[in-house]
């Protein structure tokens, strides 16, 4: 007989032992398939020790796939939406087709950057036929056929959309730190360069490796993201604007002092994309520049550990 309350005999047995033991176990298993990042290593995951950063030869248009380290993908724009006949002619790629070509079925999130059918035109085949998470998109409305369509196929598949202006940090994984740069508020017209303006401008930084994802924004815009200082340098950019000569603003790109450019440009455009002026710039700063025009598919592989740690190759396919 005990001197304080009952007896205590819950460890004396060997049936509560296993019990107790088997609830520990299960405790275990739980922590590690859903709260540890790796799964406890129980569970076999994409992981990838660098950061892929497809630039897509659509011609005359953006699209930009982002793959990251842990699996998941984004991608930036979707050039323009035109037959397959055509693409196939002018040798550059329809984005459903590309991402289907490299097995990709699932999209964590898709950026548009401004309205213009060269960025959202070609998104329109990849929001009905690819499973979507998200959109972010910039503030305010824009009044053509793409866009109603957008807006019917984003209702149709239930795809949240989220608008993204400057300050927004992306959620795109532990391992990446995304921010949107700008715009700041919604445009104030329809015009052609006021709509490139309203650009969503990414900021990438993988490790030690920054990308300036840049739209279609032109000098006024480049003089509002030059508020950011030298936290805008980085060894990467997406040229503004297909290397237009609105989009050169000397003073933001000697800011961004990039090592590398990619320009994203159709062959023998109507636009005359890059400008030589734009082209003179670039070289002026000493920065090397791919163009899809030329070198069809440009890869970027991101490793993250120092500066230079990043590589490029090309895909003419």
């Amino acid at each position: 007989m005990t001197k304080f309350g009952y007896e205590q005999m819950s460890f004396q047995s060997k049936k509560t032992n296993f019990v107790f033991a088997a609830l520990l176990i299960m405790v275990f298993f739980v922590w590690a398939l859903l709260l540890s990042p790796d799964h406890g290593g129980l569970v076999a995951i994409n992981i990838n020790p660098e950061l892929r950063v497809d630039f897509i030869n659509v011609g005359q248009g953006d699209a930009i796939l982002v793959r990251t380290p842990m699996g998941k993908n984004y991608l930036i724009d979707g050039g323009a939406n035109v037959p397959v006949t055509d693409a196939r002619r002018e040798g550059r790629e329809l984005t459903h087709s590309y991402l289907r070509s490299l097995g990709v079925g699932h999209l964590d999130g898709v950026v548009i950057t401004h309205w213009h059918n060269d960025h959202l035109g070609g998104l329109l085949p990849v929001l009905k036929l690819l499973d979507v998470g998200v959109v972010y998109e910039p503030p305010g409305a824009f009044e053509t056929e793409a866009y109603k369509d957008f807006e019917e196929i984003c209702t149709k598949q239930r795809i949240r959309r989220v608008t993204t202006k400057a300050g927004d940090v992306l959620e795109w994984g532990n391992e990446l730190f995304v921010q949107a740069l700008h715009p700041e508020t919604p445009m104030g017209s329809k015009e052609y360069s006021d709509v490139n303006n309203l650009s969503i401008v990414l900021l990438l930084r993988f490790g030690e490796v920054q990308l300036l994802l840049a739209g279609d924004i032109e000098e006024d815009a480049e003089r509002e993201v030059l508020k950011y200082g030298d936290a805008i340098q980085s060894q990467i950019i997406k040229v503004p604007h297909h290397g237009a000569d609105t989009s050169d603003y000397f003073n933001f790109l000697q800011m961004v002092e990039p090592e590398i450019g990619v320009i994203m440009v159709g062959k023998n455009n109507a636009f005359h994309h890059p400008s030589t002026r734009t082209l003179t710039n670039y070289q002026r700063l000493g920065t090397k520049l791919y163009r899809t025009d030329r070198q069809g598919n440009i890869l970027l592989f991101v490793g993250g550990k120092d500066e230079k740690d990043f590589r490029f190759e090309v895909d003419q396919s």
